[in-house]
């Protein structure tokens, strides 16, 4: 995706409904479910959309989408472990991770599972019975990308952990600045449509 979708990304998790001057087609809504946090965002001609209750929540999206988000969590966030059970992940996806960003400066965070990112790789970290390739990828020179891509994806339906503090101490040992944690999200991201993702998190 292109700076200018990611800045309407971001944008997204500080407001109940975005619409970016940078991306005017962007669009997306967030709320709570309990103590539950919940959020959309998409880009492109399609739409997404999220319905459940507590941790739970299938999230769609449509063909002509280019950037989709659908994810629950914790807002604000916290450094935390985090479990979850993915029961479906189907059609066009890219991803399910544990998601958020920490400014300032910017540094938006990935602990990928399923699919995996890019960028320039920093070597791997043990974590949760797994080995993680670390990746770090520069937007811009106040906004960077931090991005743990699982080797090997996980399975569908098992209950899973994610040691967040594992992940954030490793980018520290490498020199990353990092900055207090505004959401703590369980995401799926698609780049185009039609999908599903049916999953839990606690």
């Amino acid at each position: 995706m292109n700076k200018t979708q990611l800045f309407g990304k971001v944008l997204l998790v500080a407001s109940a409904l975005l619409m970016s001057t940078h991306q005017s087609n962007a669009a997306g809504s967030s709320g709570y479910h309990g103590s539950i946090y919940w959020f959309t965002y998409y880009t492109g001609s399609g739409s997404a959309s999220l319905t459940g209750s507590g941790g739970n929540w299938r999230g769609t999206w449509t063909a002509g989408i280019t950037d989709a988000l659908t994810g629950k969590g914790w807002w604000p966030g916290s450094v935390r472990n985090v479990g979850y059970n993915c029961g479906q992940l189907s059609g066009n996806w890219h991803l399910l991770a544990l998601y958020g960003w920490a400014p300032y400066n910017t540094r938006e965070w990935y602990i990928t599972d399923f699919g995996n990112n890019s960028g320039t790789s920093f070597g791997t970290i043990n974590s949760d019975g797994g080995t993680y390739t670390v990746y770090r990828q520069i937007v811009s020179s106040t906004f960077q990308q931090y991005k743990n891509d699982r080797t090997a994806n996980r399975s569908i339906g098992v209950n899973y952990t994610i040691t967040m503090a594992n992940h954030k101490n490793k980018w520290t040992s490498l020199g990353w600045s990092w900055g207090t944690v505004r959401e703590t999200v369980m995401a799926s991201e698609a780049f185009g449509g039609p999908g599903v993702v049916n999953c839990t998190v606690w």
